[in-house]
């Protein structure tokens, strides 16, 4: 199994953690960041196989983000994330080029089943 390097940008510790504990624990490398700046920065001076992003973030939300990511890595597979109801900001993602979105709150296999579809790898 190849060993991927995933991007979780999300302001609620607890998702970070979770990609951390399941995914991190096979071994595949995963940074965590809580806000746009970190992101962008992480994003400039590391590759990534994947991102998963939050769509409601504190300062820049998601879609703001995303657009920002497409002006500089325009073909990294970007999930975003949410909770909310935001048909609206989710097809906006979607127009970005946004690989798909992933409902909170979800499992881990649903994670898995998602980066198999997104860049067809199992984890």
């Amino acid at each position: 199994m190849d060993k991927l390097k995933i991007l979780v940008i999300d302001d609620k510790e607890v998702i970070g953690d979770l990609f951390k504990f399941t995914l991190g624990y096979k071994g595949h490398e995963i940074k965590v960041v809580d806000n746009a700046a970190s992101a962008l920065e992480s994003i400039k001076k590391n590759f990534y196989d994947i991102i998963f992003l939050d769509i409601v973030m504190p300062g820049k939300d998601g879609c703001e983000i995303l657009k920002e990511i497409r002006d500089f890595s325009p073909s990294i597979p970007v999930v975003m994330m949410t909770g909310y109801s935001l048909d609206e900001k989710q097809k906006s993602a979607e127009r970005m080029g946004a690989a798909l979105c992933l409902r909170k709150p979800f499992e881990m296999d649903d994670v898995k089943r998602v980066i198999k579809q997104t860049i067809g790898k199992d984890v």
